[in-house]
């Protein structure tokens, strides 16, 4: 799947039920892991992968796709195997952090 040229329309946010810290999706694609150089960083999760996983905008929708991190990341308890369409207020974990998309 590619990055979709239409506009996202309002961006979704990211919540982490775990600091109730909030991130604002402000581009169509954000990385989530370790790594300094990702969109949300994770430095105190030790079993989020450097590069975990990625949400986008494409076919008018947010995605959230697993980028072959060490631990898995989950939607709704559910592990993912391929990119998995987000909806208001699914759980989203990655390593030990879980997110509620707004």
């Amino acid at each position: 799947m590619t990055d979709s040229p239409a506009t996202p329309g309002r961006m979704p946010v990211l919540v982490n039920l775990n600091t109730q810290a909030r991130f604002t999706l402000n581009s169509p694609s954000a990385s989530l892991g370790r790594a300094p150089e990702n969109d949300v960083v994770l430095p105190e999760d030790g079993y989020a992968s450097a590069d975990h996983a990625r949400v986008y905008f494409d076919q008018g929708r947010w995605w959230v796709e697993d980028l072959m991190s060490s631990n898995g990341t989950f939607v709704n308890d559910k592990l993912l195997g391929e990119p998995w369409p987000l909806s208001p207020n699914d759980l989203i974990k990655v390593g030990r952090t879980i997110f509620r998309i707004e």
